[in-house]
């Protein structure tokens, strides 16, 4: 994802941030996730006692476009979890537009910035 001076941003660092936060909300979930790098993309998984709870999908301003991206999404809402998709301000209203009418199925649609996650750009 670009920022506003063209750099990309460092989505490891997002899902850190997050993870962060899942963390400090509860302590007892286990918390894992994967980098998606050549979509600059991530997904966290947490756990308790080896139930799954939740999906984030952590998304940059590109990887939210894929194709897939939504199947991917109901797919996860099909298993009776939490299911959540982050993605950078400026693609909330399009991602909530898209997803806002399988909200029922517990997907929800969070910004960085309603989370208050910052975005910050890749080094190098």
């Amino acid at each position: 994802m670009k920022d506003k001076w063209g750099a990309l941003i460092d989505i490891e660092d997002v899902i850190l941030q997050r993870i962060e936060q899942i963390e400090e909300d509860d302590p007892d979930l286990e918390v894992g996730y994967e980098l998606i790098g050549e979509e600059n993309r991530g997904i966290i998984i947490t756990a308790l006692e080896d139930a799954l709870v939740s999906v984030e999908f952590v998304e940059s301003d590109l990887s939210w476009r894929r194709e897939l991206a939504e199947k991917e999404y109901l797919d996860a809402g099909d298993e009776d979890i939490l299911v959540a998709v982050i993605v950078p301000n400026d693609a909330f209203l399009d991602v909530y537009g898209r997803l806002r009418k399988h909200v029922t199925r517990g997907i929800m649609v969070l910004s960085y910035e309603s989370l208050g996650i910052l975005s910050t750009p890749m080094a190098g």
